[in-house]
């Protein structure tokens, strides 16, 4: 009888075991190794723009990069471990990549929060008027990481809004270890359970309005699945907001330890940590 009580108690203890280990299987981290193509890396067309320095690359795609003032002309240097945010504009908006979504992270109140030393940020414009080709455009940032090294390879965000936050998922589900963090604002992808469980750990940050129709029915599943399932992620949904980007005050409706309501700015502040 004691024997049989053993070996019962020893079934159960193995189970769980077995689910540790899965968890931290699934939930570990795995590095990116940066792949180099010359198509990506050289540059047709370069030039100045303010605070940004434009790009056009051989393989057709435009960025503008922001890095901080003080490594601006000194980005070999790989010390400084600064974080980098991708930014994806929505359809037909290739004009506000910079003054509607790239304004958000050049502020000074993000800039001072993320970092001791600030972070870049590398705003993609779409070839045609929405995003394509996500493995073009993985080989893209992967580049534009190589050539500046004062960019942390394994702190990378990406931030999207419409066309662009469901093409910032679709991106995260072809290449899950690009993104440390991905913000999705009126985001529309259909993640399956399959790419979810290998994005377990990547922490999604997803909001929707049940007003606006036909995004929110596509992506508020996702985003739910997401949260529930995947690191330190959080899934905020609202009733009349209707087609909206994400703004750095927006609450996510949790606290912080000192009382105060968790804004999307703390969120990614700690998931790039």
């Amino acid at each position: 009888m004691k024997k049989s009580r053993r070996v019962l108690f020893l079934i159960p203890a193995g189970v769980l075991l077995i689910l540790v280990v899965a968890q931290i299987f699934l939930y570990r981290r795995r590095p990116l190794d940066l792949t180099f193509d010359t198509a990506y890396y050289m540059t047709e067309k370069i030039s100045s723009y303010g605070k940004w320095n434009y790009q056009k690359d051989y393989a057709g795609h435009e960025t503008y990069l922001y890095i901080p003032d003080q490594y601006r002309y000194d980005k070999q240097r790989e010390d400084p471990k600064l974080p980098l945010i991708v930014v994806f504009h929505g359809s037909c908006e290739r004009s506000a990549g910079l003054s509607r979504y790239g304004r958000i992270f050049i502020s000074n109140e993000f800039q001072k929060r993320m970092s001791p030393n600030g972070a870049c940020v590398l705003v993609v414009l779409s070839r045609v008027e929405y995003f394509t080709d996500p493995a073009s455009v993985s080989l893209l940032i992967q580049n534009v990481v190589l050539k500046n090294k004062c960019i942390d390879p394994t702190k990378i965000a990406g931030y999207g809004f419409s066309q662009g936050a469901k093409f910032v998922v679709e991106l995260a589900c072809y290449e899950p270890r690009l993104f440390k963090a991905v913000i999705s604002g009126s985001g529309f992808y259909q993640m399956k359970v399959s790419e979810m469980i290998k994005l377990l750990p990547v922490q999604f940050y997803f909001a929707t309005s049940k007003n606006d129709k036909g995004i929110y029915e596509q992506g508020s599943p996702t985003g739910k699945m997401c949260a529930r399932w995947c690191k330190n992620s959080r899934y905020v949904e609202y009733e009349t907001r209707y087609h909206f980007w994400v703004e750095l005050f927006d609450k996510t409706g949790r606290k912080n330890k000192d009382g105060t309501y968790e804004t999307a700015l703390d969120w990614i502040v700690s998931a790039l940590q």
